[in-house]
């Protein structure tokens, strides 16, 4: 049973997992539109993230 435990933790090399709760109506127009797309929903998180930082002046949170 470890084994499978630490696979999972050692799996992704440059990306992190996260639990998040999402609003419905926003969860269900992401999906909508990664599925509509082929753009996977991963993708779509990471450049409305990055935005995010941008709009607001974070980038400086980014690590190079």
């Amino acid at each position: 049973m470890s084994e499978k435990i630490n696979k999972n933790k050692t799996d992704l090399k440059n990306r992190k997992r996260y639990t998040a709760s999402f609003d419905l109506k926003l969860f269900e127009a992401f999906k909508k539109y990664s599925d509509d797309t082929s753009i996977p929903f991963s993708k779509l998180l990471d450049k409305s993230m990055a935005k995010y930082l941008e709009d607001n002046n974070l980038l400086n949170y980014l690590e190079e």
